[in-house]
């Protein structure tokens, strides 16, 4: 019995033990769930388990998961998440619940289980119908797909290994993308529950192969350790059903289209069992039959040689065997032909009966290297036959013939004739030198590799000959040219044969330069395609001629700038495309004040000067993708792109730029070693006013110029009346900030924030404006201004040390010594290099209790490089500064980066509060916060409170910490006292 027979038996043997252990996975154990709101993982497995169109849970775990909840009055969230990530999440504590875990022993050590299993499964093989897979052994070398960390993929692995059959697995992520791949054609067969593959296998078109393995008990599983008290309430429910006392279960398989499973494993699993134990026989009776198999294949072992003698006769080269004597012992049909003898007349002879004593000599020292030396040896010989006196060219390969012991005992050759390649190579040595004097040449075969460059090819590219041999044209491309582009080329080459146009290329050193290039294909007699001859010559000096034309005909020669004719072209773009995407836009029209005089007094050369000064200063005030042009003399005209739809936010942006503009060219200037000093009136125009019209914007901004040049010079106006008026009220309200910055005109008011249990513990500092002859300004009035200019800043930093006094203030009398005062930041602050460092500096300062201070931020804030904002808060959480997140829900805040703040409160928005007893929404979205910031280990409080009613339904979700009208409008800190004293019992 042979050794192959003998392996086949162990893989039958281990096959069959597997059968026999297969039953042995089932397990059970037993824990319990606490009523209470339980995050439960969805993957995609339907029927089991998956996200239906309408985004919800569904499926067999669902429905029976959701009678357990109704009887045991749990909150289900479902989470959606891939198979592998939903097991990450269960072990890591952020899903409670996991569906459709078949138990095994590997998991048992990773997860707890309940002891009675919720449904029956298996494990089927599906393939596409035309392919011929209906048994395990047609599995050898085909690609299954699979679900990734599976137990279907470990024992589907293991079983492979038992039957020595080789498989490609291909991993997928879900279920749904294992039976896609087979759809696709990237694998031959797909691996899934019998539940899900009878599911779906309609609609991925496949079809079952009856290969049915892994019979599986399916549970729900709980973290590690975790949730015993769950997974006991689930296995009440479970022993209901399994009764038959709760008919619910049957009905929610029979509405899944599965047959019950109450009492047992379902029919089928047993049949499926069956035929597993029936095809282990079947691979015994398949042992035996191979042992008659190999005693066949022994009878045709003898048929080999002659086969073999058959393939070498066919062989269109001369093949021989040599001994250690040098003699032959082997010639095929083409040898003998080519010694014009027998086999009797060659075997047993040395070269000496053929070839003439040179040749002879030299073919015995080849054959002593690799009969001596055990080389394996490739050279040409030349060799002169004895009868005709002819001398042809072979490429001869010689190895050693080994015996079991490593000895060398023969040598095998073969060898075939280059004479007239050899005669080919001479001319295409003429053909080359031809090659080399033409600019810029390449050949390459029909897959458009490189065969050959000259030197001139590779000056012009900068890379080696020895470089671009094995490459395509591609290596050379800059990416200026498309994929349509190459498309067409491409497309050309196969009509006519030729192409030839204007391409940029790369050289090696990453310079780009403009080739002129022209490709012929080479096709043979019979018409295909052999190779393809290109040459490149290099046009830079052409294109930089092209380029000197374009300069002038589009660009103003004394600034370099677009001239009129080339911003006219781009204003008329710019228009068209403000108005296809909705965006703003403005021209400022520029003119220099004095300009005559300087060039009248000093002469046009130092004109000049202060010209490309202007161009320079004017070009450095704008955005990329701005356009800076100069209309003639001392005229310059920018186009602001990309603003604000929203009129009075876009003239706010043009005004920024626009002041810019001014400060920028009031600088002095150096002209002729001189100081000199300049301004610029500007007009603006908004592209709103326009109506596309590019004449009418022009017009718009010269009219405007004017108007500002009629002002006094050096300002600047807009072109419509209600802008400019808007314009001058939000300046004159900017230099108002600043004067009462200075003056000491802002004050702090303070609401107070109560504890259901402690009564008053601290307030919320408010910034109020008294101006001296308007009265309080709203902080909804100046903030906005505050923030675009940037004068938040000193504001906040204001704000915050007057917070700290009166923290300080606080703390000399016992009954307010615990009282925290929240402090708004705003993110322009908070971004702000030195914040830090000026918060501590204030606390360090005044002397203030670093843990009565508490920084409000906003959702918004976080948005923006959350690393940072992390950072910020982690040194200043260090030095016991709070944090509390204003506003929450009415932003965007993400979860995983949520956890990852330092915070210490979460402050319900007013907006949620209003409605709260009317709005079922807004009760939800207070109870969530609520929820959200006690599982985070954090505080919460509710603005806006103006009810009693609001308190309490607050206080029943959980909050009990307010902020709002009820308990007083905002004041001065001594009005603080009078609420403390109202609130000192605590609030019935």
């Amino acid at each position: 019995m042979g050794p192959g027979v003998y392996r086949f038996r162990r893989r039958c043997v281990g096959w069959l033990r597997w059968v026999v252990v297969l039953p042995l996975l089932w397990a059970c154990a037993s824990l319990s769930a606490a009523p209470r709101e339980l995050r439960v993982g969805v993957y995609s497995n339907e029927p089991k388990v998956f996200v239906d169109g309408d985004g919800k849970a569904a499926g067999i775990f669902v429905d029976l998961l959701q009678l357990v909840a109704a009887r045991e009055q749990w909150t289900l969230k479902f989470v959606p998440c891939d198979w592998q990530d939903c097991l990450d999440a269960l072990r890591a504590g952020q899903l409670d619940l996991m569906p459709d875990v078949a138990r095994s022993p590997e998991r048992e050590a990773l997860y707890s289980f309940h002891a009675l299993p919720v449904l029956h499964s298996w494990s089927q093989i599906y393939r596409t119908p035309g392919s011929a897979i209906h048994s395990l052994f047609d599995l050898q070398g085909k690609r299954v797909a699979v679900l990734r960390g599976s137990v279907q993929r470990a024992t589907f692995v293991s079983m492979m290994d038992s039957f020595g059959i080789q498989v490609s697995l291909v991993d997928a992520f879900s279920l749904i993308d294992a039976f896609a791949l087979v759809q696709r054609g990237e694998a031959d067969a797909v691996i899934a529950n019998h539940l899900f593959g009878n599911f779906h296998s309609a609609r991925y078109g496949v079809v079952d192969t009856g290969i049915v393995f892994q019979p599986a008990t399916l549970f729900f599983a709980a973290g590690p350790g975790r949730d015993a008290d769950v997974l006991a309430a689930i296995d009440r429910s479970v022993q209901g059903w399994r009764s038959g006392a709760d008919p619910a279960y049957t009905e929610v398989l029979r509405r899944w289209g599965v047959q019950e499973q109450v009492g047992g494993v379902s029919r089928l699993w047993w049949w499926g069992l069956g035929g597993l134990l029936v095809f282990g026989l079947l691979a015994a009776l398949a042992a035996l039959l191979l042992r008659r198999e190999v005693q066949t294949r022994t009878r045709h072992l003898q048929d080999s040689e002659q086969k073999l003698a058959t393939i070498l006769d066919s062989v269109g080269a001369f093949i021989y065997i040599k001994g250690r004597d040098y003699r032959y012992q082997y010639a095929n049909h083409h040898t003998l032909k080519l010694f014009g003898k027998t086999a009797s007349e060659v075997v047993g002879h040395e070269d000496s009966i053929v070839f003439d004593a040179a040749t002879a000599a030299q073919l015995r020292a080849n054959d002593r290297r690799v009969l001596e030396d055990g080389e394996t040896l490739e050279a040409e010989e030349v060799n002169t036959q004895l009868a005709t006196g002819e001398t042809r060219v072979y490429l001869s390969v010689k190895i050693p013939l080994r015996h079991a012991d490593g000895s060398i005992h023969a040598l095998c050759g073969i060898s075939t004739d280059i004479t007239e390649r050899r005669k080919a190579e001479e001319s295409l040595q003429i053909a080359a030198t031809v090659f080399e004097s033409f600019e810029g040449m390449i050949v390459t075969g029909p897959d458009q590799r490189i065969l050959k460059a000259n030197q001139a090819y590779a000056r012009l590219t900068g890379y080696a000959v020895d470089e671009l041999v094995g490459q395509t044209p591609r290596l050379l491309h800059s990416g200026r040219q498309d994929a349509a582009f190459y498309a067409g080329m491409h497309a050309a080459l196969r009509a006519t044969g030729m192409w030839q146009g204007e391409v940029w290329n790369r050289r090696k050193d990453g310079s780009e330069y403009p080739a002129w290039i022209t490709i012929t294909a080479v096709r043979s007699p019979e018409g295909g395609i052999t190779h393809y001859v290109g040459t490149q010559t290099d046009i830079s000096s052409r294109k930089a001629a092209e380029e000197e034309i374009r300069l002038l005909a589009f660009y103003d020669p004394l600034t370099g700038l677009p001239n009129r004719r080339l911003m006219t072209d781009r204003l008329q773009h710019s228009l068209v495309a403000s108005a296809r995407a909705g965006t703003g836009g403005a021209l400022l029209f520029v003119d220099l004040d004095n300009f005559k005089d300087l060039n009248d007094t000093q002469g046009h050369e130092l004109g000049d000067q202060l010209l490309r000064q202007v161009a320079a200063r004017l070009t450095g005030c704008v955005r990329m993708g701005d356009t800076v042009a100069r209309l003639g003399g001392d005229e310059f005209i920018v186009l602001l792109e990309g603003l604000s739809p929203h009129a009075h936010e876009a003239a706010a942006q043009a005004e920024m730029v626009g002041r810019t503009v001014l400060q920028a060219l009031g600088q002095s200037y150096l002209l002729g070693g001189l100081a000199h000093h300049s301004a610029c009136s500007i007009g603006i125009a908004l592209y709103a006013d326009a109506r596309g019209s590019v004449d009418e914007l022009l017009k718009h901004g010269d009219m405007a110029m004017y108007q500002a040049k009629g002002a006094g010079r050096n300002t600047l106006r807009f072109f419509d009346p209600r802008t400019q008026a808007n314009v001058t009220a939000r300046t004159l309200l900017e230099a108002g900030l600043r004067e009462g910055l200075r003056d000491g005109q802002f004050l702090l008011h303070y609401q107070a924030q109560i504890s259901a249990h402690h009564g008053v513990v601290g307030a919320e500092a408010l910034v109020r404006w008294q101006h001296p002859l308007r009265g309080l300004v709203s902080p909804a009035e100046f903030i906005p201004v505050a923030e675009a200019s940037g004068l938040i800043v000193p504001l906040g930093a204001w704000i915050l040390r007057a917070a700290c006094l009166q923290l300080v203030e606080w703390g000399r009398d016992a009954r307010t010594a615990h009282w925290t005062l929240a402090v708004n930041v705003s993110a322009r602050q908070f971004r702000h290099s030195h914040f830090v460092d000026e918060v501590l500096g204030v606390l360090e300062e005044t002397g203030a209790n670093p843990q009565r201070l508490k920084l409000e931020l906003t959702e918004t804030l976080l948005l923006d490089d959350v690393e940072d904002t992390i950072e910020r808060m982690e040194q200043l959480r260090g030095h016991g500064v709070g944090f509390s997140l204003d506003d929450f829900g009415t932003g965007y805040s993400s979860l995983s980066y949520l956890k990852r703040l330092p915070l210490d409160q979460l402050k319900i928005d007013q907006g949620f509060v209003r409605d709260l007893l009317t709005d079922a929404d807004d009760a939800s979205i207070a109870r969530t916060i609520v929820t959200l910031a006690h599982s985070m280990d954090l505080g919460v409080i509710a603005e806006g409170v103006e009810t009693r009613e609001q308190r309490d339904m607050l206080a029943s979700l959980g909050c009990h910490t307010w902020q709002g009208y009820l308990f007083g409008r905002p004041g001065p800190a001594a009005a603080l006292q009078a609420v403390a004293a109202q609130e000192q019992a605590p609030v019935p």
